[in-house]
């Protein structure tokens, strides 16, 4: 792979982030780029950090953008960055924000989600799931349009999972020939547990879960379980680590389920010091409504959690049930429950869903997603079917 002498252009909303997928994908994409040698340069609103290899150009997104992350205004800012740039291939690690290129070079985007692909068109369809949900469906509604009309232009897509890949190609109807898999990839330090540190997670049981958009990632159905299980677990604890514009709301919601007491909204934390609420964990719990596919679940791994997921979306390509983690319907608090009582009182199945779980660690690694993103680059440059 390091005989690859094109020139890469990376457009990137987070880059030098690690507290988002999207973030720590698109570093790790481009220090993965870089230490082969390739020519590798970034357009971003982010942090060059001590990646060295790159050029960097910094551009910023208008503070009156409603988007999340200013994704639409960035787009023009690519754009005219763009314009200025001779390269072999454009990549826009998340796909949608290709939406103002015009230029003649080969493109590539990156999907991470197809949250807007699965947009109902029906306002009440989102109330059952969101305090927001008037403004939500605005918002996917107005999403989903232009982000039709972004990816149908892209040369080739690489989706985060197989599902991703199906729901895009359906909902935008996409060629599947135009869409491929890449998993994601992480370098994460696997820290094997001993007897001592089991015997205090499950002495002192605490839930967590992590993320941005805490109710696509499921904390009502959690907060709901939470209720069930204090019962028979008075001592239990639920950390939320991230921030979100509707915690206010979620702790409100924590005070109608009488579980206030019991929840802990951390809100954002630096990633060096998020390592300790995985240390302190007994469960790692992220019953999502919808997913691309999960890289969280791959950090929870590494620290000897049991993790249980969401059986949607790209998840189930990367937990599979009762052998390297557990699934939940969504929505199904009583389920949910019962998942989490088996990890706090079945020491042979937590034993069997770490240690598998270090394993799957393993299968995804930031070399592995590399070398076959570079795959795909070779397939656009070498191809006429690409051309713009």
């Amino acid at each position: 792979m390091n005989t690859f002498s094109k020139h890469i252009v990376l457009c990137s909303q987070q880059f030098g982030n690690y507290w988002s997928g999207l973030g720590t994908y698109s570093t790790n994409l481009a220090k993965g780029l870089t230490d082969l040698g390739i020519k590798v340069t970034v357009v971003s609103p982010g942090d060059p950090g001590n990646i060295k290899g790159i050029n960097f150009i910094s551009v910023t997104p208008l503070k009156s953008d409603p988007t999340h992350g200013g994704w639409i205004s960035l787009s023009y800012a690519y754009a005219k960055e763009l314009s200025k740039l001779q390269a072999d291939l454009i990549h826009f690690t998340d796909a949608r924000e290709s939406f103002a290129y015009r230029g003649n070079i080969p493109t590539i985007g990156t999907l991470h989600d197809d949250y807007f692909a699965r947009h109902q068109w029906n306002p009440f369809y989102y109330k059952k799931d969101y305090v927001d949900w008037i403004k939500r469906w605005f918002y996917y509604s107005f999403v989903n349009l232009l982000e039709r009309k972004a990816l149908k232009r892209l040369s080739v897509l690489l989706a985060n999972s197989n599902m991703t890949s199906k729901t895009i190609s359906r909902a935008y109807e996409i060629s599947t020939e135009r869409i491929n898999t890449v998993y994601l990839g992480m370098n994460v330090e696997i820290e094997p547990i001993n007897k001592e540190i089991e015997n205090y997670r499950l002495s002192q049981p605490k839930l967590l879960i992590v993320g941005g958009n805490i109710q696509r990632k499921g904390l009502p159905t959690l907060m709901e379980a939470l209720r069930l299980l204090q019962e028979d677990y008075p001592d239990i604890k639920l950390q939320i680590v991230g921030k979100n514009q509707n915690i206010d709301k979620m702790k409100k919601m924590a005070k109608r389920l009488n579980i206030h007491d019991l929840t802990e909204f951390v809100g954002w934390v630096h990633p060096e010091k998020i390592q300790k609420y995985y240390k302190d964990a007994s469960v790692f719990v992220m019953p999502s409504l919808m997913e691309g596919f999960g890289l969280v679940f791959l950090e929870a791994m590494a620290k000897g959690l049991p993790v249980i997921g969401g059986n949607v979306g790209g998840i189930p390509e990367l937990i599979e049930d009762g052998k390297n983690g557990l699934l939940v319907t969504p929505r199904d608090p009583i389920s949910l429950r019962n998942k989490i009582e088996s990890l706090l009182k079945d020491k042979t199945l937590r034993r069997t869903l770490i240690h598998n779980g270090y394993d799957t660690i393993k299968e995804y690694s930031v070399t592995k997603m590399v070398n076959e993103t570079i795959t795909y680059y070779h397939q656009i440059l070498n191809s006429d079917s690409y051309a713009k």
